[in-house]
């Protein structure tokens, strides 16, 4: 039998904390328990760490700062973390980028001079990098509705032939993990030849506009059979009434919905939808940098967990990745896990560092500020000290 599969673009997520379970509430919701105990983030000496991570110069040592330790974090601990996970003291764009990220980002507004990107001199450069934590939940949706068709006089696979087998019973070809997807599928042995609905088996419908005379008013006249001069009407010869247009004078129309054949062909058709449902959060610490600006960019990957079902991160340098992980995991439990018509395939939670720097520059002898953010370096700013204003002619 033929299946018909449609493909999404995945694209799916929900962006900050919009509509999610509150750290708290999560973490009073009734779960399973087993689902959170002996949960914990990999160990840092697990992660993925590059050479470039791994040198550390004495100075750096030395112009490490560390306001920003966690609270349940010895210095000790926090020294002994990877770089990239100091993320109040890593800077990810050097002077060089910095400059040639702010000329390529003048240089793509039509109304801005590139004045100020090429004569600024940097003033400071301050490390602002931001946590995104990420939950996806691969689920799995059936569904069942009655289709019909036309019906030519075939065989027809209906009931004495077997038991319809249940939704979750069809066994198909699952699409790629995390991937949007729908597919439609006859059930077997549930077909059956029914009289048509619309007509009544009759294999016609009454004709609307003539309400099944065949007749209608005579436009010219207006149903009197006489023209304003007390003559016969010449449109419809004194009747009131010309041939409907519409049926030909027939009063009937041939049934749309079955083709005339009084009968369909009915089964039950099995809809499964796959989705990849999507939650967000980024771990900003008042940075005034405005965050939707970061689904425009990617970051580094620090923390990739991936199961069947999986349990909230613990021992992370930043509690709010915690909390989070916490309240969207506990929300996915009690929207997919709980009896009905969904399944969960798998989750996969990520964290990723994204690099954002403040930089503070002097042109003309003013201070002015910027940010540099994502791996793509990308700018933003809202005060652009050379604008101008121009229009089309």
């Amino acid at each position: 039998m033929e299946k018909d599969l449609l493909m999404g673009d995945g694209n799916c997520a929900s962006y900050g904390s919009d509509g999610v379970l509150s750290p708290k509430i999560a973490q009073g919701a009734s779960c399973n328990s087993s689902l959170w105990e002996g949960a914990s983030a990999p160990p840092c000496e697990m992660m993925d760490n590059s050479p470039e991570d791994e040198k550390e110069t004495v100075a750096d040592a030395e112009n490490r700062s560390i306001s920003d330790i966690p609270a349940h974090m010895s210095c000790e601990e926090y020294e002994g973390l990877p770089p990239y996970l100091r993320e109040g003291n890593v800077l990810f764009a050097s002077e060089q980028d910095v400059k040639e990220a702010f000329l390529q980002y003048a240089a793509s507004k039509r109304c801005y001079s590139t004045a100020p990107a090429k004569q600024m001199k940097v003033q400071n450069l301050t490390p602002l990098n931001i946590y995104r934590y990420r939950l996806e939940t691969f689920t799995e949706m059936r569904d069942t509705h009655v289709a019909s068709e036309l019906y030519d006089g075939g065989f027809v696979d209906s009931f004495a032939v077997g038991i319809p087998p249940l939704p979750w019973d069809i066994t198909v070809d699952e699409p790629p993990l995390f991937t949007d997807c729908e597919m439609h599928i006859p059930v077997p042995h549930s077909y059956s030849v029914e009289d048509c609905p619309n007509c009544k088996r009759r294999g016609e419908t009454m004709c609307q506009p003539c309400k099944g005379t065949g007749k209608k008013k005579c436009s010219a006249c207006g149903g009197t059979g006489s023209q304003e001069d007390s003559n016969i009407c010449s449109w419809c010869a004194g009747s009131g009434k010309n041939r409907c247009f519409n049926c030909r004078g027939n009063g009937w129309l041939k049934c749309y919905r079955c083709n005339g054949s009084g009968v369909l062909l009915f089964h039950t058709e099995l809809t499964i939808t796959w989705k990849n449902n999507v939650l967000e959060h980024v771990a900003d610490k008042n940075s005034g940098f405005p965050v939707h600006h970061l689904q425009e960019v990617t970051g580094k990957e620090i923390v990739s967990d991936e199961g069947s079902l999986v349990f909230p991160i613990v021992d992370f340098p930043e509690p709010l990745v915690e909390d989070y992980s916490r309240a969207f995991i506990a929300q996915h439990n009690m929207q997919f896990t709980s009896e009905g018509l969904h399944r969960v395939l798998r989750q996969k939670q990520t964290v990723e560092l994204v690099p954002l720097t403040k930089v503070d520059y002097e042109w003309k002898e003013r201070v002015y500020s910027f940010y540099i953010f994502g791996n793509e370096n990308k700018v933003y700013t809202k005060d652009y000290p050379a604008k101008c204003c121009c229009s089309i002619m």
